[in-house]
């Protein structure tokens, strides 16, 4: 009798396993990478805060040294100082009086800020003024280097050449207004048509004891990103500002009972508005061009608001959805009286508790 043989069993998948298999390292694959993504974003906005924290210890020891901030800028105009700038070259700004205080003296020396022109160290020194430095970017920002004079004509400054060169781009502004930037100083604390009520303009010297609605209710700096959606924002310039027709940066002129600001009515494209910020703009705005008016505006890569380097020196991380243009005064900038608008006017008599 001859045995019965069974059949051998073949060991290995069916292509269906196969496929189930690749789905499911599909799916958990899908699943991972929004939390890769949130982690790395986490930590992109940890640095960010430590950037600003940084910049806020800065802040501080020159106020120590100086018993103020440093200005927003310093003039230098023709009859303004022993070296003048003229049209399109550069005015020293916040960023560059603080080198120092970051741990960049050679940079500062280097550069000559104490004294010198912008537009020689641009002949000079065109690779530093034009560098990226990681103190001053968001790593959350995808934006250049440097800011492009084919694309951000007014974001730079000319050489000893007269040609137009890169400036370096920055992700932080100061806070000027909660009107449209201003280079003097408000009349009114209260009113941003009056002049600049935040901390910072033309050769300003605010000191702590000058910010009496409170150091942790009062903004220094804050974030700007290069796009607001998909339209460029174009963030900030690093150390130095552009003047035009030797009348300095340009900004809003508008009197309004207040001082005369500056003879070129306007606050887009190059002037004041690439070094600083207002709140008269809602944060993260929706743009419509680039150069326009809502580009003064505070913004951030951060989902949901930006980070804000306090004057006590703390960071906080601020909702877009903060109460902003709350009165319907023209141009939503009489009075003071947002949250928004409150945190950027140092005098404006609005103490905040918690927000």
């Amino acid at each position: 009798m001859i045995p019965f043989r069974t059949a051998k069993t073949r060991q290995g998948f069916t292509l269906i396993e196969l496929l189930v298999v690749i789905a499911i390292i599909a799916i958990l694959i899908a699943l991972l990478l929004p939390a890769v993504q949130q982690a790395r974003e986490a930590a992109r906005r940890t640095q960010c805060k430590n950037n600003l924290k940084q910049l806020g210890l800065a802040m501080h020891n020159y106020h120590d040294i100086y018993n103020t901030f440093p200005p927003g800028y310093v003039d230098l105009r023709a009859g303004a100082g022993s070296v003048p700038a003229l049209n399109d070259h550069g005015h020293w700004t916040w960023s560059a009086f603080i080198l120092p205080q970051l741990e960049q003296a050679n940079l500062y020396s280097l550069l000559g800020v104490s004294g010198g022109r912008a537009t020689v160290a641009m002949t000079n020194n065109e690779q530093a003024m034009g560098a990226s430095y990681a103190a001053f970017r968001c790593p959350s920002d995808t934006g250049p280097q440097s800011h492009d004079p084919a694309v951000d004509l007014g974001y730079t400054i000319l050489n000893s050449a007269n040609v137009n060169r890169p400036v370096s781009l920055t992700n932080y502004v100061v806070s000027n207004n909660h009107a449209n930037v201003r280079r003097l100083k408000a009349s009114n604390p209260a009113d941003g048509r009056s002049g600049a009520t935040g901390a910072f303009f033309r050769d300003s010297k605010i000191g702590m004891r000058d910010i009496t609605d409170g150091s942790s209710n009062t903004i220094l700096i804050g974030e700007r990103a290069w796009q607001s959606g998909r339209i460029r924002q174009s963030a900030g310039m690093l150390f130095v500002v552009r003047d035009q027709n030797g009348n300095g940066p340009t900004a809003d002129a508008t009197s309004n009972g207040g001082p005369v600001d500056n003879p070129i009515d306007t606050n887009t494209n190059q002037g004041l508005m690439t070094i600083a910020g207002t709140v008269t703009v809602p944060m993260n705005p929706v743009l419509t061009g680039p150069n326009t008016t809502n580009c003064q505006a505070f913004s951030s890569k951060h989902t949901g608001g930006a980070q804000f380097l306090l004057a006590d020196g703390s960071v906080r991380f601020i909702s877009e959805n903060i109460q902003s243009l709350f009165d319907n005064g023209p141009n939503n900038t009489f009075p003071a009286n947002s949250v928004y608008e409150n945190l950027c006017a140092i005098q404006d008599g609005n103490v905040l508790g918690e927000f």
